[in-house]
């Protein structure tokens, strides 16, 4: 099973996963990530922390970005 890193970048700041996790596939890493940003975004919004600029990359084992995902695209507002 491939390996999927989640770091995040807020600005010009980036916190690398140092770990990892295997996941089965691409779809799998992205929903992973989904339901991390959407914890992070519940606790930076309890704290009245800003909740803009912030993301995860994606990354393959040997480094390679393989997908971003935005925190601020799973906020709906209605």
């Amino acid at each position: 099973m491939p390996r999927f890193f989640f770091h995040i970048r807020d600005g010009a700041t980036l916190i690398e996963d140092p770990d990892g996790s295997e996941l089965p596939d691409l779809a799998a890493a992205r929903e992973e990530a989904a339901q991390g940003a959407r914890f992070i975004l519940a606790e930076k919004m309890k704290a009245g922390e800003v909740l803009d600029g912030q993301r995860f990359e994606i990354t393959s084992a040997e480094g390679i970005v393989l997908a971003l995902l935005l925190f601020k695209d799973l906020v709906k507002l209605r």
